[in-house]
């Protein structure tokens, strides 16, 4: 059951809950479940053990850390629960990303600092992608969720008392992670994970709603190019300004710089239909000029999909981006698919669009076409990354993935999901 009362938070910067960076786990015999973490998270062992820690070992009762994969609702679920519930209360648990993004509140050094856009497997995609968090994209990352087995055990049940009384000085337990915890845990049973939806047909008109410039890229440039190429109408709305996007100059510079470059993103595309409605970047709120003008143009263009960025996404512009669109969505697309993608908190699903090296090329170049953006983070590799991690069940070497439903089945899953009363003051 989602959430019955609003849930207010302190409204961050941007990233909606930043992981602590760590050197190692807390363990010395580590014991795992479910499969051998190494080829996931090689870095964090080679760091225990570099303490003194002894290689991993399936878990046993003499061991000092379960360790395991974050574990898909349903059996997986069950089947950690009850490991957990022999456990006390506070014995410490890391789950790591296999299948299942996870929300980490850790993350630790994983190999070099170098900036290679290649990545042999899903795992050092998912380590590539990761290192945004980290040394601005370069090297890589592992993620983790550390908790102890009481909590985790709260919080894998959608339990309202995984969200309780946090630990002020704890870094790895405080509000905003494990309120946004709850509700990304009570997100992921709303998806039908075990459906593979395969990939994209066209359709005659897609609009894009995305809440920056580069978004649009990132989360489906791949999927726009197809459309594109297929004859398809596409429509590109922008929601923020980008007045935050570009550190070295005026919030007045930052914005035309990103203007710019989103249009020369879009040519490159084929895309000429585009619309800036210019909320405030990081100040997004529903009430604001833009969600009638983002209604009116959706009501003219009646498209048959419209892509869009999912509620669980960690960045605050993201998840406002679909109250601003619930609030701008006309009752006569109510039957309109949404292809809703994740950047910043991947989706757990394959399935999309898959990419061989010509469309690879071009997304990548019109993701060149941001450099102001990769100067700050290099999205690129990030991007790779990820789509590289989004592949890993197919033949393909690079996927986008698309969580896509009907748009009225899409919002009952928002309020589902408890989301939906969250609110940033």
């Amino acid at each position: 059951m989602g959430r019955i009362l609003p849930c207010p938070l302190r409204r961050p910067q941007n990233i909606l809950t930043m992981p602590e960076v760590g050197e190692f786990l807390p363990t010395l015999k580590p014991g795992f479940l479910h499969g051998d973490p190494r080829p996931w998270i090689p870095g964090a062992f080679q760091s225990s053990e570099a303490q003194g820690a002894v290689p991993p070992l399936p878990w046993t009762a003499g061991c000092d850390l379960l360790i395991a994969p974050y574990p898909a609702p349903g059996p997986e679920t069950d089947s950690l629960l009850r490991i957990l519930g022999d456990l006390s209360a506070g014995f410490p648990v890391a789950l790591y990303e296999r299948d299942i993004a996870l929300w980490p509140n850790l993350l630790l050094k994983s190999g070099s600092e170098e900036t290679s856009l290649e990545f042999a497997n899903a795992a050092e995609g998912l380590r590539g992608y990761r290192s945004a968090f980290r040394h601005v994209g370069r090297g890589g990352a592992e993620a983790i969720l550390l908790l102890p087995a009481g909590r985790l055990a709260h919080l894998l049940r959608a339990s309202w008392r995984a969200e309780f009384r946090p630990h002020r000085s704890d870094a790895l337990q405080y509000r905003h992670h494990l309120a946004t915890a709850l509700d990304y845990q009570r997100s992921l049973s709303e998806i039908p994970l075990a459906v593979s939806q395969g990939p994209m047909a066209p359709v005659e008109k897609v609009a894009i709603v995305m809440p920056h410039f580069d978004d649009d890229v990132l989360q489906c440039g791949a999927a726009i190019a197809q459309a594109t190429a297929a004859g398809s109408a596409v429509r590109m709305i922008w929601l923020t300004d980008g007045r935050k996007g570009v550190s070295s100059v005026s919030e007045e510079e930052s914005a035309a710089i990103r203007h710019k470059e989103a249009k020369r993103a879009m040519d490159i595309l084929g895309v000429t239909d585009l619309h800036f409605l210019d909320a405030p970047e990081t100040e997004l709120v529903k009430a604001g000029a833009w969600t009638e003008s983002l209604h009116q143009l959706l009501d003219d263009f009646r498209p048959q999909r419209v892509h869009t960025v999912w509620w669980a996404d960690n960045n605050l512009d993201h998840f406002e981006a679909n109250r601003v669109l619930r609030a701008a969505w006309p009752k006569s697309l109510n039957q309109t698919e949404i292809a809703a993608s994740g950047l910043w908190q991947p989706l757990p699903l394959t399935g999309g669009v898959e990419m061989d090296d010509d469309l690879r090329a071009l997304k990548d170049e019109a993701m060149r076409a941001y450099p102001s953006q990769i100067t700050e983070v290099d999205y690129l590799r990030v991007d790779r990354g990820l789509s590289r991690w989004y592949a890993r069940d197919s033949e393909a070497h690079w996927a986008e993935a698309f969580w896509r439903l009907p748009a009225e089945d899409y919002w009952k899953a928002f309020h589902g999901s408890g989301a939906a009363k969250r609110w940033f003051l």
